[in-house]
């Protein structure tokens, strides 16, 4: 038996909604591929401009995930994904990971670890500030308040002193989005990714 939405904890409900309105760059409450995915796509391809990048076709790996995520979450075949069904679409995905947290994990190492390997332009194994920025601009959104947020998430880790607070470690990174999307404490410090405003 898998969650439907009432069954959802309502500290992750609560994140895939905030999650739903990051993605929605058009601000009218439905995810579309061509007004909300492809021009983030495009803006996050676009920085691999003269550089070495993770894929031979970088916009075409982003469109194929995002293409992939958005016939899933669309129950009714109408092309868009509203905010319900954007809900509704973690059901199965939080079942599938508390019945196999092992190879859930292994997703989220392949699947959040690509999309990583996208951010990171001077390919270090950290997201700088500036990758962090781009990815909320990918998206229409604004940047002022990422700093405090990162520092925000990385204090409430207790990683230690020698930890640079102005970067993100991919094992950090994974740590993090695993948490955002999974773990239902309200004090996870994953649960401040996606969030802009550091108050």
């Amino acid at each position: 038996m898998t969650d439907t939405p009432a069954q959802l904890p309502p500290e992750l409900v609560q994140r895939y909604r905030q999650l739903f309105r990051f993605y929605d760059r058009q601000g009218d409450g439905e995810l579309e591929l061509e007004t909300d995915f492809q021009p983030a796509a495009i803006s996050l391809a676009a920085r691999w401009k003269g550089l070495s990048p993770p894929s031979p076709d970088v916009f075409g790996l982003l469109m194929a995930t995002y293409r992939h995520e958005q016939q899933r979450r669309d129950a009714d075949g109408s092309g868009g994904v509203d905010e319900q069904e954007f809900v509704a679409s973690h059901g199965p995905v939080l079942a599938a990971f508390r019945a196999f947290p092992d190879q859930a994990r292994a997703f989220i190492e392949r699947a959040a670890g690509g999309f990583f390997d996208v951010l990171d332009l001077d390919g270090d194994g950290c997201l700088q500030l500036g990758d962090l920025e781009a990815y909320a601009l990918a998206y229409a959104k604004p940047t002022a308040g990422i700093a405090a947020n990162l520092l925000r998430m990385l204090d409430g880790l207790n990683l230690p002193p020698e930890q640079p607070r102005d970067q993100l470690p991919r094992d950090v990174f994974l740590t993090l989005v695993a948490q955002y999307w999974f773990d239902v404490s309200p004090d996870a410090p994953g649960r401040w990714l996606f969030h802009l405003d550091p108050s």
